[in-house]
């Protein structure tokens, strides 16, 4: 049984609208669209440093929580998520961390494999070793599903002008370009082709080809 079955059974009536295109939902209003971040699509992993502090969502995070079909976020959040997480849509909080082991990150490479666009919310301003950990530990949960080393990834690093400047790189090469950042530009990574990752594995192993 794949996760999102599981999900399904465990929630059947919150996801019942949750998948769907890239266009979004009819009601959306064009007025949260942003041409700083593009739109999460199917299959993409989003990690988005917040702020902690109380306050309205940006328009880009309010576009980024409607669109995405899973949400997994840091507790401290929590009210954040629960205001402006869309009817119909799932989002979890986090399970606890420590340095040799991300069950967020597990957890969210797992929906993505299964073609759910995924949005994993954290706290902002960590420490260079925070940060590079968790990177880190995103690529080890990413090289399980065997995902190549030059799997696309954008990082948009934002100042405090707001203003996100895209840097593309590949999967083997993140952790040099996230060390590049300071510690107050807040960070979203965006690794593409996750779930065409898992369909070639899966085709693999339906012809016997596995192991």
């Amino acid at each position: 049984m794949s996760i999102s079955e599981v999900i399904r059974a465990e929630h059947p009536v919150r996801l019942e609208a949750r998948r769907r295109s890239h266009a979004g939902p009819a009601s959306q209003s064009p007025a949260l669209s942003d041409p700083a971040l593009p739109d999460i699509e199917p299959g993409q992993l989003w990690l988005i440093e917040l702020p902690a502090a109380d306050g309205e969502p940006s328009p880009v995070l309010r576009r980024t929580i409607d669109r995405a079909n899973v949400v997994i976020y840091d507790r401290v959040f929590a009210d954040l998520v629960a205001h402006s997480l869309p009817l119909g849509n799932y989002a979890e909080p986090a399970a606890s961390a420590d340095e040799t082991n991300d069950p967020a990150a597990a957890r969210a490479v797992q929906f993505a494999c299964d073609g759910w666009s995924v949005a994993r919310l954290l706290p902002s301003r960590p420490t260079q070793r925070e940060r590079i950990a968790r990177v880190r530990r995103l690529v080890e949960e990413l090289s399980v599903t065997k995902a190549p080393a030059d799997v696309a990834v954008t990082v948009f690093g934002e100042l405090g002008d707001g203003v996100c400047e895209p840097t593309e790189t590949r999967l083997d090469r993140l952790d040099l370009v996230v060390v590049t950042y300071p510690r107050d530009a807040r960070l979203t990574i965006v690794v593409d082709g996750i779930a065409g990752i898992a369909a070639r594995l899966y085709a693999v192993a339906g012809n016997g080809l596995a192991g």
